[in-house]
């Protein structure tokens, strides 16, 4: 990995550092790719449970890099389709199909991109100053990646149109209220350290019982009720076979947490 993209791995957490301060944390395909590689090195390593990602300074991602916008626009659709978005949208689709659960700890604006990074991730971290923008009708265009989606489904038609087609932002105490953020840091100044307390929570719950739920969830988005019941039986015969329940009830007994 580049300077530009820090990553470690602390409590069983990967966290996944965007560093390009000077553009915002500004996103091209290249850097993308990076990212994508990450993700995918935390997603085959058994020594990482949780994924975090976050931003260096002002933000959390500004989206497309400014100087990079100009050059889609000399771009031809196939290119734009292939040597863009192969990239742009493979990373929202990497988040939402890894295995492991994704923490978004969104500092400042996730813009464009950065937005529809933090709407494919399970979860999300704010703090007051935290937003959340899709941009992109107010550049002409509309988010391919998926935001048309999963907003609706985060926080509703009405909601997901104003913040689609009118490209208006909701800050962090907001994106609680309605459901588009899961917690609320106490104050910017401790929103990684909380972002990471709550990866941490993740990292030290049954692994397989996480991924089956994941899948169980995304499933759920498009499904049917019939095709759900069918498969998550499936899935809790498996479970309760494994040593995780197992490791659950000998600590139930014993009146301690479990250990995973």
């Amino acid at each position: 990995m580049s300077e530009e993209l820090q990553t470690s791995v602390e409590d069983r957490v990967g966290r996944i550092v965007f560093n390009r301060p000077e553009t915002r944390n500004g996103l091209v395909p290249k850097y993308i790719g990076e990212v994508m590689k990450a993700i995918t090195a935390f997603d085959a390593d058994p020594g990482v449970r949780a994924i975090m990602i976050t931003g260096n300074g002002q933000d959390f991602s500004s989206g497309g890099d400014k100087a990079f916008l100009r050059e889609v626009q000399k771009m031809t659709p196939d290119q734009v389709q292939r040597e863009v978005y192969g990239y742009f949208q493979g990373v929202v689709r990497q988040i939402k199909l890894c295995s492991k659960p994704v923490v978004a700890v969104v500092n400042g604006g996730a813009v464009g991109t950065g937005c529809d990074i933090a709407l494919a991730a399970d979860f999300r971290v704010v703090s007051k100053k935290s937003f959340f923008h899709e941009n992109w009708t107010a550049i002409g265009c509309i988010s391919p990646l998926g935001a048309n989606f999963m907003l609706p489904r985060l926080i509703g038609m009405e909601r997901a149109a104003n913040m689609i087609m009118r490209a208006q932002r909701v800050y962090g105490e907001e994106a609680v209220r309605i459901g588009l953020a899961t917690h609320l840091a106490e104050t910017d100044e401790k929103l990684r350290e909380e972002g990471h307390a709550f990866a941490k929570d993740l990292a030290g719950r049954s692994a397989d019982a996480l991924r089956a739920a994941k899948v169980a969830l995304r499933r759920s988005m498009e499904g049917t009720m019939a095709g759900e019941w069918e498969f998550n039986l499936l899935q809790q015969g498996r479970l309760l076979a494994g040593p995780d329940y197992a490791a659950a009830l000998d600590a139930i007994e014993a009146k301690r947490t479990p250990t995973y």
